[in-house]
């Protein structure tokens, strides 16, 4: 009798534990869009570091637009290669100017393949320091807001560059919408929680 006692106690306990578990699981899973997007901080500065380089993006008219109220006087379109010599950048950069960017004032910075964006970002700081550039503004998917905010912000800052961090709003909005409900969407809020826990195991992405 008192061995079936403790059994029943433990597995009480169990229960108890793994709803505990559940629920803390589901409200994290639903707070991923506060813990993941930070407010807007469209600061003006002497270049427009784009890499919002998505299909369900409005990042190249939010950086066009943003270039044209004097935000910046540089774009720079930055990615790393998907094919052999083939860099989403280079069309990007197009598109920003058939926008209404100058040509000559919308460059690309290609990076090589790389196990995660903190191997990435000092190559990019490194870039603008040697232009002479004292401060950035960085347009990112808005999931990638928060984290970049921090782990680019703190490397910039070393560089001795300012640096803020926004994304176009239509994405948010888009993005927003029912998130919970569509694949595309939780697998970004999801992947993007995965990607940053990973990261913060290993001293060079960090």
């Amino acid at each position: 009798m008192a061995v079936t006692g403790r059994k029943r106690r433990w597995l009480r306990r169990a229960f108890v534990s793994l709803v505990l578990f559940l629920a803390v699981c589901i409200a994290v899973f639903f707070a991923l869009p506060r813990l993941l997007i930070a407010p807007m901080n469209a600061a003006r500065s002497d270049v427009i570091l784009h890499v919002a380089i998505d299909p369900h993006s409005k990042a190249d008219d939010y950086v066009a637009h943003l270039y044209r109220q004097g935000m910046a006087g540089k774009i720079v379109c930055i990615s790393s290669q998907v094919s052999w010599e083939v860099y989403p950048a280079d069309y990007v950069r197009e598109h920003v100017i058939s926008l209404g960017a100058p040509a000559e004032n919308v460059t690309t910075l290609h990076l090589p393949l790389v196990p995660c964006a903190g191997v990435a970002v000092p190559m990019i700081a490194e870039f603008v320091k040697a232009r002479g550039w004292k401060s950035a503004l960085l347009i990112c998917q808005p999931e990638d807001s928060r984290y970049a905010g921090w782990m680019a912000g703190r490397i910039f800052e070393q560089a001795g560059i300012d640096l803020s961090v926004s994304y176009a709003p239509e994405d948010k909005e888009e993005l927003m919408q029912a998130w919970w409900r569509t694949h595309w969407k939780v697998q970004r809020f999801v992947g993007k929680a995965m990607n940053i826990a990973l990261d913060l195991f290993y001293s060079e992405c960090r």
